[in-house]
Parts: structure tokens; C-alpha cells; sequence
């Protein structure tokens, strides 16, 4: 699978921006026209099946997909997220708008434009997903295009399992790398409001997995607080308690055992670690979030077949 970085860093320092120029056009189908000489650029890209993930940190520029460019882009929808910095861009047909951090611009690739990033540093994530891979699931599918949105909660959920999955890509196998894009495919039409069945279908399938996973990021987040409980998560994620306990039950658990276990794993690496061989194992317990050092040696013991001072002798000696 293609996983490759983009930087004028790595290129000869005597002709990097029009080297860096013409690998643009020919990978991103854009021309790139940098502020001056002293343009910085790097673009880490993820191509998937059906997908492409971009992550891109540049200098102030401006791109422009002439036509000759747009009508290699294929009929794709282009999502543009300001991470930082942020642009201007007028497409064919359409006004010139401006799109910061906390807003999306989704564009139809094959129309040509011309994008201006004034920053001085710009970081922006683009997803392109095809057109065809949409209308698949939502055969009405016909989202307003060429405007600034803000980032609902349907838009953060899409961003950051697209930051996530453009992190691990390298790492996941063919058939997870398809599941994958599924998913992404799913959360972009809830984001733009598929048609109820479709909506339903997605919610139930890419939505779910990525739900779950943003909840699991943000229990990592939030371990050791007493306070971790399902009620708290579903608050911090605008959704009911009840769906939160639903999908970790779907999963074969629930809600209490994940955080259970996460922390037993936590004192587990702690009680292994000679670094804090001077700390008593129930001040360990006690700050991964444990509040009863009586439940969590019994759970320790039916987690790992030893106690914990048991796990930790056994360590010291190693």
C-alpha cells in the first residue's frame, strides 16, 4: 500500500521548488506557485482502496488545478480541513470563501480553482473519496458543494478517524484497509446527510466503529480520573449513556470492564517498570483510577494468575 512523504526538505537545494512543483502536479494534480524561494513543504499520503488521505504542512503559496490537472483528478469528492493556518479558494462557478480551523470545504475534484494559504504556516488534511463509492450507498446522494461548513460533531467523529487511520495505514492489512474505507465512506455521508436508510445503514456500520474508537482514545485520556464512568464519556460525546453501554456489550464487554482492565494494564506496566520500584503497589492502584485496593487485588489476580506483589517480585529478579 502507497504511504509515501512529500518534502522539500529532501530535495537538492538548488532547484527543490520547481522539483517539488512538478512531483505536485503529478501526484496531487496541483500547481503550486510558493510565496518565494524559501517555500516549505511536506505532505505525508495515504492512498487506499477508494481513498486518499493527505496530510500537508506548507509555507504560504498558492495551488491551482487548471483544467488540464482537474481532468486527471477523476470524479472525486475533495475534503479540505484547515488542522492550523487555513485558505481562501474559488472554484469554477463558485464564490471565493475563506476556511479556518473549525471549518470544512468539500470540493468536486474535477472542477478547477485557485486556493491562496496566506499563513505562514499552513497544516491542512485532505480526503478524497470517489463519487461513485457515495452514490453506491446513497443513490440520492447530491451534497451542496463548493461552501465553508463548520465541524459538527458528524465532521469530527469523520476527521479523526481519517487522522487515525492516515497514522496506521502502513501498519493494517489489505482486507482492514477496505473495512477501513468503508467506514470513512459512512461517516462522510452522515456528516452530509444521507437519506434516512442510508443513514441508518452507515450510523450501524463505519459510524459504530468509529464511535467506539473515539470513546476508547478519550477513556486512554482520561484513565485515572474517579469521575470515568459511562454517563461522564457520553456527555463528553453528545450521545445517551444507554448507546455508550451498547457498544462495548456488542463488543462481548462492557463499559466498566473496559476501564477495569485498562488499568490493570496500566498497573501491571508500573509494577514491571524498576522506575517505580519505590512506590507502594496500592499508591499505584490508587492513582490508575482504582478507589478500593481490595476489588482491584482481586481483579489483578483474576486478570493475571498472581497478585501484585507477586508480578512485581518477579520482575525485580528479571
Amino acid at each position: 500500500m502507497p504511504h509515501f512523504t512529500l518534502r522539500t526538505a529532501d530535495l537538492d537545494q538548488r532547484h527543490r521548488v520547481a522539483e517539488f512543483e512538478s512531483m505536485a502536479a503529478n501526484i496531487c494534480k496541483l500547481a503550486i506557485d510558493p510565496a518565494d524561494e524559501t517555500y516549505r513543504s511536506s505532505t505525508s499520503i495515504a492512498v487506499l482502496p477508494d481513498a486518499v488521505i493527505a496530510d500537508t504542512l506548507h509555507s504560504p503559496c498558492r495551488t491551482r488545478r487548471t483544467a488540464l490537472l482537474a481532468a486527471e483528478t477523476g470524479d472525486n469528492i475533495l475534503l479540505h480541513v484547515p488542522l492550523s493556518g487555513g485558505f481562501t479558494i474559488r472554484q469554477d462557478r463558485g464564490a471565493e470563501v475563506e476556511c479556518a480551523p473549525g471549518q470544512v470545504y468539500l470540493d468536486p475534484s474535477e472542477v478547477p480553482g485557485l486556493a491562496r494559504f496566506v499563513p505562514e504556516t499552513s497544516r491542512i488534511l485532505y480526503l478524497s473519496i470517489p463519487r461513485a463509492a457515495l452514490l453506491a450507498a446513497d443513490p440520492g446522494f447530491n451534497p451542496a458543494l463548493r461552501q465553508v461548513t463548520g465541524a459538527s460533531p458528524q465532521w469530527r467523529l469523520l476527521i479523526g478517524y481519517a487522522r487515525a487511520l492516515h497514522a496506521e495505514a502502513g501498519s493494517l492489512p489489505v482486507e482492514d484497509l477496505q473495512l477501513s474505507v468503508q467506514h470513512l465512506q459512512d461517516l462522510l455521508l452522515l456528516a452530509l446527510g444521507a437519506d434516512r436508510e442510508a443513514a441508518l445503514i452507515a450510523e450501524g456500520r463505519g459510524g459504530r466503529v468509529a464511535r467506539l474508537k473515539a470513546i476508547k482514545a478519550d477513556i486512554e485520556a482520561h484513565l485515572t480520573l474517579p469521575e470515568l464512568n459511562s454517563a461522564w464519556i457520553a456527555a463528553r460525546h453528545g450521545i445517551s449513556d444507554r448507546y455508550v453501554r451498547r457498544l462495548f456489550a456488542q463488543e462481548g464487554t462492557s463499559f466498566p470492564d473496559h476501564v477495569a482492565l485498562r488499568r490493570l494494564m496500566r498497573v501491571h506496566r508500573q509494577l514491571t517498570d524498576p522506575r517505580h520500584a519505590h512506590r507502594s503497589i496500592s499508591q499505584i492502584a490508587l492513582n490508575a483510577g482504582f478507589g478500593d485496593v481490595s476489588w482491584f487485588n482481586a481483579r489483578f489476580r483474576a486478570a493475571f494468575g498472581a497478585t501484585p506483589s507477586e508480578v512485581r517480585a518477579a520482575a525485580l529478579v528479571r
